[in-house]
């Protein structure tokens, strides 16, 4: 709690005025000339995008975590968290999408969905769309911010999504860039919770590299396909950096054939 009490004080000597009013001010995106982007509901649905207002064993599942992680993210005043598997095909990006429209239902801070996956960007993809530009231009082509983010149509709710590949990903995030853009995103939106879709910690070191900089995170698993061993190495790797827990993909056991399942918090 003292955390929150600090961090809302600095709030107050950075930017003056009311705190409340700052976080109204940031969490509109056409102050800010964000885009919005209408998304098809019917290739949502296709791609296995929850967005947060179906009744169904899935969108409870996700509604579970969000309200854990909400929960762990305020007693300690982080605002970040990164999402990462240990090996490819685990469903991270798709569970930064879910995990990031259930958070943007239910809470009053802006919700900033990032695909730092520069490497294999596919939110996009999830959400059938073609940008322009990417997160990745905004570090090799100094885009500005607000080009490649959009909302999709839910106040306070603020995606930016990749584009192409870049094999120096590693190099790029730890050049600086990636210090400036989480300094921007704080800017523009003073009262926030971030998520960033990260590669898979096993493959490149891309996410070891981002770490510093990311308050919190959460390893996604598949059952019956993520090897013991490699689920293992990549909670020794990140739990010295605030792991949160690890979220079942494509569980069997919640009795309702849903994709996604339990969330097993600090232990």
């Amino acid at each position: 709690m003292k955390k929150i009490v600090k961090a809302v004080e600095k709030v107050k000597r950075e930017y003056g005025g009311v705190v409340g009013n700052l976080a109204m001010q940031g969490r509109r995106a056409a102050d800010l000339d964000i885009r919005s982007v209408e998304l098809s509901s019917r290739q949502l649905r296709k791609n296995l995008v929850l967005r947060g207002d179906e009744m169904e064993s899935a969108t409870m599942a996700y509604n579970m975590l969000r309200t854990q992680l909400y929960r762990v993210l305020s007693e300690n005043g982080w605002t970040s968290i990164g999402i990462t598997s240990a090996n490819k095909g685990e469903g991270k990006s798709l569970t930064s999408i879910n995990l990031a429209y259930s958070l943007a239902r239910s809470v009053q801070q802006s919700v900033i969905l990032v695909d730092l996956d520069l490497r294999r960007p596919s939110i996009s993809k999830k959400l059938n769309i073609e940008p322009a530009v990417g997160v990745g231009d905004y570090f090799t082509k100094n885009v500005p911010l607000t080009d490649v983010m959009f909302t999709p149509g839910i106040e306070g709710f603020v995606i930016a999504p990749g584009r192409g590949s870049l094999d120096n990903a590693s190099e790029l995030l730890g050049a600086g860039r990636l210090l400036h853009l989480i300094n921007e995103i704080g800017h523009k939106f003073p009262s926030r919770f971030v998520i960033y879709d990260l590669p898979p910690t096993l493959l490149v070191d891309d996410v070891m590299v981002a770490a510093e900089y990311i308050d919190s995170f959460l390893l996604v698993a598949t059952e019956g396909e993520t090897k013991k061993e490699e689920l293992k190495r990549a909670v020794e790797l990140l739990e010295p950096h605030n792991l949160l827990g690890v979220v079942l993909n494509k569980s069997g056991e919640s009795g309702h054939g849903g994709y996604y399942d339990y969330y097993y918090g600090e232990d």
